[in-house]
């Protein structure tokens, strides 16, 4: 598997998407100083890069077996040797994200997905791995009668989104990276005179409170555990 290579066969993937939804899982490539540097300081910029990628690999483990559907890693960036034996491992095939933004990218991964014969088509980021996957099963059947299904972050973000169409307009001029990127979708979808179903609200890993809360939450074992662990005394010195 080559970075940027998508895996699946062309006809297999169009016929399982026709059975499945499809559910792009939408991650930076876990380099220091590219990704969770609102977590620096306390922390360095290489172990906020190692709990992307514990959080990455968490999530491959545990959240994309328990979910039926066909998964696809979008990476921002190159996949590295660990990436790939991890997409190896978990079935997951690696596509590039293309476009200029967020809200272009989530635009592109929608469109190949349906291109492939999806109607249901989900994103899901890598950094919320403790969410319990019957809040993305929940939206899988939500979209069955429904036209966008949308998981809020505490913080105004969202964890999960979703759609039953062609609706990708929704992503449209977001504020990425600010509290009102989630109501700013509520919103479009309101103006497009789309079905919303919300699901109940979770966190991202983007501060200290939120590493202690994952730690206290992950099971012994996983990849994400383990590094909050060594870390331990960097969190709890943090207010």
């Amino acid at each position: 598997m080559s970075p940027g290579r998508d895996t699946t066969d062309g006809s297999a993937a169009a016929n399982a998407g026709a059975r499945l939804p499809a559910i792009a899982l939408f991650a930076k490539a876990p380099l220091a100083g590219r990704v969770k540097t609102r977590l620096v300081p306390p922390l360095t910029h290489e172990d906020a890069a190692r709990i992307a990628r514990a959080s990455l690999e968490d999530t491959a483990r545990f959240i994309v077996p328990a979910v039926p559907a066909t998964w696809t890693l979008f990476l921002d960036g190159d996949s590295d040797l660990a990436l790939r034996a991890l997409a190896e491992e978990t079935g997951l095939a690696i596509v590039p994200q293309r476009g200029a933004g967020l809200g272009a990218r989530l635009q592109a991964a929608f469109r190949e997905l349906r291109s492939r014969g999806a109607n249901r088509v989900l994103a899901i980021g890598s950094d919320s791995p403790t969410l319990d996957p019957e809040r993305i099963l929940e939206a899988i059947e939500a979209l069955a009668v429904c036209d966008v299904a949308l998981g809020p972050t505490e913080d105004g973000g969202y964890y999960l989104i979703g759609t039953s169409g062609d609706h990708e307009s929704i992503f449209h001029e977001i504020p990425w990276g600010s509290g009102g990127a989630a109501a700013t979708t509520l919103e479009r979808a309101r103006v497009r005179n789309l079905e919303v179903r919300l699901l109940a609200p979770w966190y991202d890993l983007d501060d200290t409170a939120s590493l202690r809360r994952a730690y206290a939450a992950a099971p012994a074992g996983w990849a994400l555990r383990k590094v909050l662990e060594e870390l331990k005394g960097s969190l709890e010195s943090d207010p």
